[in-house]
């Protein structure tokens, strides 16, 4: 199971924030960007460029929940 470490939070406004997340595994790690859209809406990316993107209107998410349980479930299990 991975361990999950959060890097940074920044708040666009007070319920819409985009938090670092950083994902360890024995001695590899990998680092996900995670838009929390209103608490409901929880948009998932691999890279900073993608999440840039996103907001331009160029790409979609890379994965997309509907709670932060989700995520955690997900984050916790995913291969890298």
């Amino acid at each position: 199971m991975n361990t999950l470490q959060s890097i940074n939070i920044t708040y666009l406004r007070p319920s819409r924030t985009i938090e670092t997340i950083k994902v360890c595994k024995e001695a590899a790690s990998k680092t996900f960007y995670l838009y929390n859209y209103e608490g409901y809406s929880f948009r998932l990316f691999t890279t900073l460029s993608n999440l840039l993107h996103f907001f331009q209107d160029k790409t979609q998410e890379e994965f997309h929940f509907s709670t932060d349980k989700a995520v955690d479930i997900f984050l916790e299990r995913v291969d890298f």
